[in-house]
């Protein structure tokens, strides 16, 4: 009886030791997966791609990469390169820094 007292004494905490151990590495596992920002060099690739699916040539527009107000998105400015720039002609497409979801917003 005594050796199986002295058994459980050293098992208990090896089990909670164990537990803890995959808490953590599960834990940092998860938080690598969250924490890829995309940076506004691949937001600037994905917002090119999204803008020639709409039927547009990159080649006739000036680009530029701002982000929004509350920092979560990228917005890339497709503007056609023209002599005197047509008001609202501007065309954008915003990228989403968590997902890299782009999104495709024509001018007027």
């Amino acid at each position: 009886m005594q050796m199986i007292g002295a058994c459980m004494k050293f098992i208990y905490p090896f089990f909670c030791a164990l537990l803890v151990t995959a808490f953590m590495v599960a834990s940092c596992v998860r938080h690598r997966e969250t924490s890829e920002i995309i940076t506004e060099l691949k937001a600037l690739e994905l917002a090119k791609k999204e803008f020639v699916r709409s039927g547009r040539k990159v080649e006739d527009y000036r680009v530029s990469v701002e982000t929004d107000s509350g920092g979560q998105e990228w917005i890339v400015w497709f503007d056609r390169k023209t002599e005197y720039p047509v008001p609202g002609g501007k065309h954008a497409v915003t990228v989403e820094k968590a997902t890299g979801k782009a999104v495709f917003m024509p001018g007027e």
